[in-house]
């Protein structure tokens, strides 16, 4: 195929991938749609990893990007929108057209008129079914459908511009492209008003605005990345941050546990500043700022059980792109090149604190019903189907139902597409959702059994949806012998009123499990532990 109708393909392919924070795209949802395009055109497969770089040079690639507040992890692709002519050209064609069309007094124009002059016959070499896709693909929402009265005499299809309509309404109209996950590329929305790519993988919201990590001299990658190796291999205490081989250089577990540990330390200093606000007094806070530092207590020690500090300057706002009110500088012990920033301090950071009282830690065996918990079987077997086992849900199953055993072949909108229907049918098979039920209920009995002879088995972690210490319970669902979730069991106390119960919040994998209990405490038992956790790729529906 020759580069330029490559060209057209790639460009149309890239229009019609739904747009991540940055403008970023699954590379994934993008790789498929180009594919699905070059079929259409007739055309042999093409290899668009090669192609794609050969064209677009300057192609960011980013190996593990995250959405926020989300565990899915991936590849995704990002091409500077001046490098994307064909779709620059077809811009500007469809704004001078709009611009140069008669229109009523409310901005509604003949949609006709948009595929005149050959613009249909542009659209579709750039596999956009019809030119209304490729508006939408390249706008967004920016331009209005409506159908048209023929019996006022008006084109069947109507079109107007929102951004020439009102400034507050396209405000409006950008903040729900930023929240609307299926919107096509959001053409219209300026720079400023688009989520910053996140400076690495597993870095999460609140340390990602609090801080800049600057890249350093002769280094590869993120500096968030950098450094958590580095905390990981030469700094901190020995520990195993990952739970499998292909994690081994992100480091998941430490990268969780640096950024929830932030935002802990975050809700501790507003909780104390409003109690001093009361009191009306000097608040203490965990996070020590003066004019010109910040550092924190990360909770780690090296080997010596020394404090590892992270430390900070200010940003004097010289660098105007970066917007963040921190830089970052190191994570070390007060001992080291860092000694000078905690001179500024009357005193060291103090760690993170989970539960006041030691009592927390433990399950309580004379609560309720002899320990066992109750649970919400509509949110753990509908709304979180995609953590349970595999086998787990097959047992009993509807005959003629198909399962998928290779979830992950399929893409984010067939995932969803075959979770709905999994749901569907075990909500029509009362006997296959009652055996579940069943088998969950034996699975929480083993578990209160197991602590009944090891109190350890019960590991405290801190919730972080509520922010709270709860209690994990190993649940074995496919046999015995095999801990497959942990269920989260908030215990309800309050002696004066004579309550003493314990609810089953949710269900979370064991890597979850794993990263929310080593917040308080790297976890010591035989059920959790990093190095036994399961590949769930091919354990659950995902």
């Amino acid at each position: 195929m020759e580069d330029s109708k490559l060209r057209l393909l790639i460009e149309g392919a890239y229009a019609q991938t739904p747009t991540l924070p940055g403008f970023w795209l699954r590379y994934d949802e993008f790789r498929t749609i180009f594919n699905d395009l070059v079929r259409n055109q007739g055309e042999e497969t093409i290899d668009i990893d090669n192609e794609l770089l050969n064209l677009y040079p300057d192609t960011a690639i980013e190996e593990n990007y995250q959405i926020k507040e989300t565990e899915e992890v991936f590849r995704a692709i990002r091409i500077a929108p001046n490098k994307l002519t064909k779709i620059k050209d077809l811009r500007k064609t469809f704004e001078s057209i709009y611009k140069t069309s008669s229109s009523d007094n409310e901005g509604w124009t003949n949609f006709a008129s948009f595929g005149l002059n050959g613009v249909k016959e542009r659209c579709t070499e750039m596999g956009f079914m019809g030119v209304r896709q490729a508006v939408q693909c390249i706008f967004g929402k920016r331009f209005e459908f409506r159908q048209g009265d023929t019996s006022k005499h008006e084109a069947p299809v109507l079109v107007r511009d929102l951004k020439e309509r009102s400034s507050d309404g396209l405000s409006q109209i950008i903040e729900e492209q930023r929240n609307d996950d299926s919107n096509y590329k959001p053409g219209i929305i300026p720079k400023a008003c688009v989520t910053s790519p996140r400076q690495g993988s597993w870095l999460m919201d609140a340390l990602d605005k609090y801080a800049y990590f600057p890249k350093l001299k002769d280094t590869v990658g993120y500096r968030w990345d950098y450094e958590i190796n580095l905390l990981a291999n030469d700094k901190a205490l020995g520990e195993r941050w990952y739970y499998f081989e292909k994690d081994k250089i992100t480091k998941p577990i430490l990268k969780k546990y640096i950024s929830y540990t932030f935002e802990r330390l975050c809700h501790e200093d507003e909780e104390e500043c409003k109690k001093a606000k009361i009191e009306g007094r000097v608040p203490k806070k965990k996070i020590l700022e003066n004019d010109k530092y910040s550092v924190w207590n990360t909770g780690l020690v090296n080997y010596l059980y020394e404090p590892i500090y992270a430390f900070f300057t200010r940003n004097d706002g010289r660098k105007p792109q970066i917007r963040q009110p921190w830089i970052f500088r190191a994570f070390d012990i007060a001992n080291s090149y860092q000694q000078s920033v905690l001179a500024e301090f009357s005193e060291k950071p103090r760690r993170a604190e989970y539960y006041k009282d030691s009592y927390e830690l433990f399950y309580d065996l004379d609560s309720k019903d002899g320990g066992v918990p109750t649970y919400n079987r509509d949110h753990i077997f509908f709304d979180n189907i995609e953590r349970l086992p595999l086998e787990f849900i097959k047992k009993d199953a509807t005959t003629g139902f198909e399962f998928i055993e290779d979830i992950d072949s399929l893409s984010f909108e067939e995932k969803k597409e075959y979770k709905t229907r999994l749901i569907d049918a075990i909500k029509q098979d009362i006997d296959w959702f009652d055996s579940m039920d069943m088998r969950f209920k034996q699975a929480i009995h083993r578990a209160i059994k197991r602590v009944e002879w090891n109190y350890k088995t019960a590991i405290p972690t801190y919730y972080i949806e509520d922010r709270k210490v709860s209690i994990l319970l190993p649940l074995a669902l496919e046999s015995k012998g095999k801990t497959n979730v942990a269920l989260v069991c908030k215990h309800n106390f309050n002696p004066e009123k004579g309550i003493n119960n314990y609810e089953g919040k949710t269900i979370l994998t064991l890597e979850m499990a794993y990263c929310n209990a080593r917040l308080i405490t790297k976890p010591d038992n035989d059920w959790l532990l990093t190095d036994i956790i399961p590949d769930n790729s091919t354990q659950s529906v995902r």
